[in-house]
């Protein structure tokens, strides 16, 4: 992926990245940390495991 990251204008704001699956894996993250420890926690392993799925369906 060649294509810049849009940085995001707002503080806390999160940057897309142009995939969608990607972003809506990343859009997850926006206010976690006002969240409590255990739903941080469970939103770092969903994010994760998306992210690793969109990973692994590219690689083909």
């Amino acid at each position: 992926m060649s294509e810049p990251v849009q940085e995001p204008t707002v503080p806390g704001a999160v940057p897309t990245s142009g995939d969608p699956a990607v972003d809506e894996a990343l859009t997850r993250l926006a206010g976690v940390e006002k969240q409590d420890l255990r739903v941080q926690l469970t939103t770092f392993e969903d994010v994760h495991t998306a992210l690793q799925d969109r990973l692994a369906d590219a690689e083909g």
